[in-house]
């Protein structure tokens, strides 16, 4: 299946989640002896929209919000009606601890749970029947999740190798600013590699392995995570990753990939450069310039790196990083050979 780009992140962005809105409940209204069936009214004349049986949702502004965000509203839809507090986990944990993910975001919210199984999955929600100590349960925003090392391995033991790569190349950096805001450590691929040795054999584990190894907190964006993936899929040498190149004037120019691949006949130096969308919209990369004036300082920077490495220069955007093909495409066009 062709991946797609971490939904309504253009530039992969990580998940970010707007203010708290709040949940209307039947069993509230029951409990006022109110007349619960006004909520069913309501989403069928449109004033709101249903989350799950008995949870509804005010419906303005409901096609503003992101993709991320009604999936949170989801979450806490289902965490408002167990009897007891779950534990979410997986791609529900990603949203809480913001970690990005290659694709869309799930219809069904994940929940952990450490008992047999005595619960099943349905209705939206997935339950995983795992082992889960006490210190692998953590609170955000009063909501029970697990821990960020238990997050980051379950996810590398379930989802593709190019998504938990993006997973874990963010998980991975010293530190991680949460979508409250908060500033959290992030966890080594050291961490990682010893919990996943003491787990054993377990389902999973191989491709869990091989996506943590091949994981590398430099890259400095869920795009670039999943351009390093393809690349590597694909058989091209594994890039330098951001190297820095001064020039005469004083400037220090970054670029996210290199290579100086010794070819038969010639030695190929190639620059490469993932463009994401939030460089041209986003205010602190805009940093008060318009979209025109960014592409031409782009521009600039690129012959100014050219000049300065005396290397090629190849760029891409997500239509292309997400298409295997069409990256092999490009960089056999500029030079680049498989190994």
């Amino acid at each position: 299946m062709t991946p797609t780009a971490p939904e309504d992140t253009p530039g992969g962005a990580r998940p970010a989640v707007k203010g708290w809105r709040p949940l209307q409940l039947r069993r509230d209204l029951d409990l006022v002896s109110a007349d619960g069936r006004a909520l069913n009214r309501s989403v069928a004349a449109g004033d709101s929209i249903r989350l799950r049986r008995g949870v509804v949702v005010n419906a303005a502004g409901w096609d503003d919000l992101k993709a991320v965000e009604k999936y949170l509203l989801r979450m806490r839809a289902v965490a408002a009606t167990r009897r007891a507090q779950p534990v979410f986990s997986h791609q529900s944990a990603a949203v809480l601890w913001g970690l990005p993910i290659v694709g869309r975001w799930p219809d069904a919210v994940h929940l952990m749970v450490g008992a047999p199984r005595s619960v099943h999955s349905k209705n939206g929600v997935i339950w995983h029947h795992d082992a889960l100590s006490d210190e692998d349960v953590v609170t955000i925003d009063g909501m029970l999740v697990t821990s960020l090392v238990r997050t980051l391995l379950d996810l590398a033991r379930t989802t593709p190798f190019l998504s938990a790569v993006a997973s874990l190349d963010h998980g991975t950096t010293s530190r991680l600013i949460l979508p409250n805001r908060s500033v959290v450590a992030g966890v080594s691929k050291e961490q990682l590699l010893d919990r996943l040795h003491q787990a054993g054999a377990c389902r999973g584990s191989r491709a869990a392995f091989e996506a943590i190894s091949f994981s590398d907190n430099r890259s400095d964006s869920p795009g670039e995570s999943l351009s390093r993936g393809q690349i590597h899929l694909c058989r091209f040498p594994a890039p330098d990753l951001q190297v820095t190149f001064p020039s005469v004037d004083g400037h220090n120019d970054t670029v996210d990939f290199r290579w100086i691949q010794r070819q038969e006949l010639r030695t190929v130096k190639l620059l490469g450069e993932f463009d994401g969308f939030v460089k041209y919209t986003r205010a602190e990369y805009l940093r008060g310039r318009t979209i025109d004036q960014v592409v031409w300082d782009e521009k600039v920077r690129e012959d100014r790196v050219r000049l300065t490495s005396g290397h090629g220069m190849a760029r891409w955007l997500w239509d292309t990083a997400l298409r295997a093909d069409r990256l092999r495409s490009l960089l056999l066009q500029a030079g680049l050979r498989p190994e």
